[in-house]
């Protein structure tokens, strides 16, 4: 398919590694700026597609919404609290974000912090450069047979757990979202009661995003439930532990310390966060992503997402639509949203009426979950068609809104390929259009029409043609289109049975015009003629 042109907005800078990336693609218009303020981000956001931003730039609901051609916005890193979710989904933007590019620098983080304070290794340099040797009152405890408390199970949780195991270190977690199967695969015991986790935990480690669940996660009841001798690891989110509370926890001595990496704004004065300057308490100014590691990965990952969500429809780490994929499922799904993409865009194109419902059949080995390919297919049906402008976000509901019909049916019975997608759309009149295709060497391919079969390769130009089965016809539409200097890069022609009605699509090299397409319908055995353009 071709590919639309889109303008790209970096906002917080992006490691060159990771702008190399966006750079390989010529229907991107890059501006990369190191940092970008509010004032000039509601003045230029308007002209841009995607966004690429770091935690510096704050996406407001003001921001937001001035930008009326945004598609996708892309968090370079974990967290997304700086990105207003509520007002994307309201304009069918999707956020994604990078998890796995800084998912180690983080982990190494806790476990460092953990280790810090746990043998004093801050409070010996600070001794040491004053001159002193407290040897003695410097003496540690060991992480071997102490219980972490792991909040979040996600990739940093999960990781956190098994790099504590090696310190052969007992693991519970807490986390609503996962089944009890997760913990046990990971060798963490996974806890109904919070209460219960948090009188466990000798050291707590937190890897939740902030949200309105998880904000004041960790509050004055919460601490009260903790050992006397609990550590408190924060290096996820500030406001998921309240300051306040925290600071009050560790003057009082009501648990063994914090190590604190994040804070509620930020940069942080420590006026606003006096545990700051307590003995017990250690703090770093947001180190957690800041290795030279985690930025270049992080950058590749942003700039690969960015390249995905607007070339191929394919969403990995979306934080707001349904049909959230792996990076492994992108690579196994890309060739069949190809081909759902394709399938609609031909099919809208070689019928032009209203539609009033839709029909997709599949059959896949391959597809473990169609919602995907589903969405990619009724988003790119309804581009364009209705009033309403149909995003991934919204378009369950303005479908709804609009009384189209939508059937999803697995195909039951045996049919001779591994892999297909059959769609089928009703027009207001009664009419009935129907496409299919599968994919052969993940490459996509069209092998039927209404009932006829084929095997093509979607292409960029194609003419689709119903005419008289009659001689003559495709040489006379050769000349036509070669008086025009259209050249033919393929042909294809089915029929049901001699003399019937037949479906002829020609691949082109270029597009024909409409003032062509009109010439062409006035052919004596062309019934219609119609130019499609994927």
């Amino acid at each position: 398919m071709e590919l639309k042109n889109y303008k790209i907005l970096v906002s917080d800078g992006l490691a060159q590694q990771g702008v190399e990336i966006l750079k390989k693609f010529k229907n991107f218009e890059l501006t990369i700026n190191d940092k970008t303020s509010k004032e000039e981000l509601l003045e230029i956001i308007e002209h841009f597609d995607g966004v690429i931003v770091r935690s510096a730039t704050k996406l407001t609901p003001d921001i937001i919404k001035a930008g009326k051609k945004l598609k996708v916005i892309v968090r370079a890193g974990t967290g997304y609290d700086n990105i207003n979710i509520e007002e994307c989904n309201k304009h069918g933007i999707v956020v994604l974000i990078t998890p796995l590019g800084n998912a180690n620098a983080v982990v190494e983080l806790t476990i460092g912090l953990m280790l810090n304070f746990a043998r004093n290794v801050s409070k010996a340099n600070n001794s040491m450069r004053e001159g002193r040797w407290d040897k003695k009152i410097l003496r540690g405890s060991e992480l071997q047979g102490k219980t972490v408390g792991v909040i979040g199970l996600g990739n940093i949780g999960a990781a956190v757990v098994k790099k504590c195991q090696a310190f052969d270190m007992n693991a519970v977690a807490f986390d609503r979202f996962v089944p009890k199967k997760r913990g046990q695969d990971i060798g963490a015991e996974l806890l109904d009661n919070f209460d219960d986790f948090l009188a466990r935990s000798d050291y707590i480690t937190i890897h939740v995003p902030l949200t309105s669940q998880t904000k004041d996660l960790i509050s004055y009841a919460e601490i009260k439930k903790m050992k006397s001798t609990a550590i408190i690891v924060n290096v996820a989110r500030g406001g998921v532990v309240n300051e306040q509370a925290l600071y009050d926890a560790l003057k009082n001595k009501k648990i063994g310390g914090a190590c604190i990496d994040v804070y509620s704004t930020e940069p942080v004065d420590p006026k606003d966060a006096p545990f700051i300057g307590l003995d017990n308490c250690i703090t770093t100014p947001h180190l957690g992503a800041s290795t030279f590691e985690a930025q270049i990965e992080v950058a590749k990952l942003a700039a690969e997402r960015i390249v995905q969500a607007l070339n191929s429809k394919i969403f990995v780490d979306a934080v707001n639509i349904s049909f959230n994929m792996s990076e492994e499922m992108a690579d196994l799904y890309r060739p069949y949203i190809e081909l759902g993409a394709s399938l609609s865009k031909f099919i809208t194109q070689f019928n032009l009426s209203k539609i009033v419902s839709v029909k997709i059949k599949y059959k896949g080995e391959t597809f473990t979950n169609f919602d995907p390919i589903k969405a990619v297919i009724l988003q790119s049906l309804f581009d364009g068609r209705l009033i309403d402008v149909i995003t991934y976000i919204n378009l369950e509901e303005i479908l709804k809104e609009n009384q189209i019909n939508v059937i999803v049916e697995k195909y039951g019975k045996p049919i001779n390929y591994e892999n297909y997608i059959k769609i089928s759309i009703m027009a207001e009149n009664g009419s009935i259009t129907k496409i299919a295709g599968t994919v052969f060497s993940e490459n996509p391919r069209i092998t039927e029409i209404n009932g006829l079969f084929y095997d093509f390769a979607p292409s960029n130009y194609m003419l689709a043609l119903r005419n008289n089965d009659v001689p003559g016809v495709i040489g006379n539409i050769g000349t036509f289109l070669g008086n025009k200097g259209i050249n033919i890069a393929g042909l294809q022609c089915g029929r049901k049975e001699k003399g019937n009605i037949a479906i002829s699509i020609i691949t082109l090299d270029e597009a024909i015009s409409n003032e062509d397409l009109n010439e062409l319908k006035k052919f004596p055995d062309i019934i219609d003629a119609y130019g499609i353009k994927l």
